[in-house]
């Protein structure tokens, strides 16, 4: 089961926005930055495959200007 760990940074004004898009995405959870509009975004999936479908619908986001891989376990 993949968890992984994201720090994504989200277009100019869209924070509040992406974040609850990717919180309503299964198996997400999102913490905003106090200071900064930034996003750090753990994922949890059922397998690589799944993990492998969550980070291209991830990538395909219009309003993530940038996301970045911090940590990932596959066990």
């Amino acid at each position: 089961m993949p968890v992984l760990s994201y720090v994504v940074l989200p277009a100019a004004g869209a924070a509040a926005q992406v974040a609850k898009r990717l919180a309503a995405i299964p198996g997400c959870q999102v913490a905003r930055a106090g200071n900064r509009d930034l996003l750090i975004l753990l994922t949890e999936t059922d397998g690589t495959a799944a993990d492998h479908a969550l980070r291209t619908s991830l990538e395909q986001m219009n309003d993530i200007r940038s996301i970045t891989l911090a940590f990932g376990e596959v066990a």
